[in-house]
């Protein structure tokens, strides 16, 4: 495998993903480059169902009025990080993360980004408090997640 990522961009072809690199990726691979990118949208076809799966159940609990628990918001963040390594083991990168989530899964950079911040600085979904709700992380998302990887529970 090559040192330095590939880029890679997707973009969804009716009920498929589509896998497109730039011309000096293709021209520095020395891979089968067909086989990998028939990987990568596999891959991020994939993740992406499991992502919009999670959506929906967090749609859900904000439509239904209840609180939504900070534990899901986890769940989303560490797919999204398991994506991008599973891709990075491939030696591509999403081009664009951020866009090609906001645009696949309909959400808010800004939302995004939180969702992000939650799952870098919690490496373990069993640190959070069960009870936790996310209303308590959104704003100051990054001390919160902090505040609980140190183990304290945030008010």
């Amino acid at each position: 495998m090559k040192n330095e990522p590939t880029f890679v961009s997707f973009k969804k072809n009716k009920e498929k993903y589509d896998a497109f690199i730039t011309i000096n990726g293709f021209f520095s691979s020395n891979d089968d480059l067909e086989s990998l990118l028939n990987k990568a949208c596999t891959l991020y076809s994939s993740y992406i169902s499991k992502m919009l799966a999670l959506v929906d159940v967090i749609t859900a609990f904000r439509s239904s009025g209840r609180p939504l628990p900070a534990r899901k918001i986890w769940q989303l963040g560490d797919l999204i990080f398991k994506l991008v390594n599973e891709l990075n083991q491939l030696s591509l990168q999403i081009d664009g993360v951020y866009g090609h989530l906001e645009r696949d899964l309909n959400a808010k950079r800004k939302w995004l980004e939180k969702v992000i911040i939650f799952r870098r600085y919690i490496p373990e979904e069993r640190m959070i408090p069960e009870h936790l709700n996310w209303g308590k992380c959104e704003k100051g998302t990054r001390r919160v997640a902090e505040l609980i990887q140190k183990g304290i529970s945030p008010h």
